[in-house]
């Protein structure tokens, strides 16, 4: 071989060697979001086309359907086609924290002062802070006021119903428009429930099941069956939402990432907790943060300075209030409450008063056979639409969960 052909070789690969890290840094300034189908069309008002967020970075959003979908390709990602940025429940930050595909982030001290330690330590696994919590996760009850005001005990809500299903004018009276997710105040209002608590703590009780209790199971009995054994249209769950939208149901407990499709619709309603049967004491509801993450794969883009002058912003009041306008979600960010508009602090006062803590831990355990919302769902088809005995089928329930909790309660 010719020297000067082995020369030029060499100053191909030098050249090789000097310009692909250039081209792969080149590549790098491209900042991948992936969210779910709520949040994503949200977020595109406001981080695309930005360039006071992050300078030199251009911002790119990829919509998922729902949270399975999007859940489901994140334990699939890699580097080469993984996000930078994850939205998505703030718990499942520390699921994968656990695994190495998070990392941590540091906030200011302006942001830790102005976010509840509650909000911060969902976030937080082994003392540092994996998550950002952006909304609060929870629901109220839309309340109808075509049917009149909105009532003040549930069993006001109940004979309500009577009346406007025996006018004609309605089909259904209360709607859990996110399914088992959302049931929990019907369930509550019942006397019933999922696990009990130690006195008056948020320590979960994993030995106390309420779906069984002998309230509820007297209550569904009496108010949400009818003469066959299954529903008479009391309860709904799952793709009942549009009943609600068509103006044929009294009630909806779903979340403020309802609150365009409500309005959209004409429906007029106000937003308050889900009342008890008697008035006294509260419902529950499940209550969650929903957020952001810095994925390991940002570090392998080399996209991490960007990255965190992302989530710097998010943490900031500005970009909290940005993204709170935007998804129309309560905020945890207490310096911005004043500024959101009067449904969405309804939201954020309903999750103070009656959010529970969203315990994955219990609830997605499935020791028993299945887990708390599959079992629910079975449970409630079983009752509401095969018309089977609720005694025995909610009993069954509780076995399951019973075994779910305690299981569960150990990773805690």
């Amino acid at each position: 071989m010719k020297k000067h052909t082995i020369r030029a070789i060499i100053a191909a690969a030098l050249v090789t060697a000097f310009v692909s890290p250039i081209a792969a840094q080149a590549s790098t300034k491209v900042i991948t979001i992936w969210a779910d189908n709520d949040r994503g069309p949200a977020l595109s008002t406001f981080l695309l086309n930005n360039p006071n967020i992050a300078p030199g970075y251009k911002i790119k959003i990829n919509t998922y359907a729902d949270y399975n979908s999007l859940d489901g390709a994140y334990q699939k990602a890699t580097a080469a086609t993984g996000p930078d940025i994850m939205f998505n429940p703030i718990g499942d930050a520390i699921k994968y924290a656990q695994s190495g595909k998070v990392l941590k982030m540091f906030l200011s001290s302006h942001a830790r002062t102005v976010l509840s330690n509650t909000a911060l330590k969902y976030g937080q696994w082994q003392g540092s802070q994996y998550g950002l919590p952006l909304d609060i996760d929870t629901t109220a009850m839309y309340w109808n006021t075509a049917f009149g005001p909105a009532p003040k005990t549930f069993a006001e809500l109940i004979a309500d119903f009577q009346k406007a299903k025996a006018a004609g004018t309605a089909t259904l009276g209360f709607c859990a428009a996110d399914g088992t997710w959302g049931a929990l105040p019907f369930l509550t209002a019942l006397g019933g429930g999922a696990y009990g608590y130690v006195g008056k703590s948020l320590t979960p009780d994993p030995s106390k099941v309420l779906i069984n209790s002998s309230a509820l199971v007297s209550n569904i009995k009496q108010y949400a069956v009818g003469s066959d054994g299954k529903s008479n249209g009391l309860f709904g769950w799952d793709g009942c939402k549009a009943t609600f939208l068509a103006g044929k149901a009294l009630a909806m407990n779903s979340g403020a990432w309802q609150l365009s499709d409500v309005q959209k619709s004409g429906v007029k309603y106000v937003i308050l907790p889900t009342p008890t049967l008697t008035g006294s004491g509260v419902t529950h509801q499940w209550a969650g943060y929903g957020g952001a993450w810095i994925t390991s794969f940002a570090a392998q883009h080399n996209n991490l300075f960007g990255v965190r002058e992302v989530i710097n912003y998010l943490a900031s009041d500005a970009g909290a209030l940005a993204y709170a306008k935007a998804t129309n979600r309560p905020s945890p960010n207490t310096a911005i409450t004043a500024q959101l508009s009067s449904d969405v602090q309804g939201f954020a006062q309903s999750g103070s008063k009656n959010g529970l803590v969203q315990l994955d831990d219990l609830l997605g355990d499935n020791t028993g056979g299945s887990n708390y919302y599959d079992t629910l769902t079975a449970a409630f088809t079983a009752i509401f639409i095969n018309g089977k005995d609720v005694q025995s089928t909610l009993d069954n329930a509780a076995k399951i969960f019973a075994a779910n909790f305690q299981s569960g309660f150990k990773k805690l």
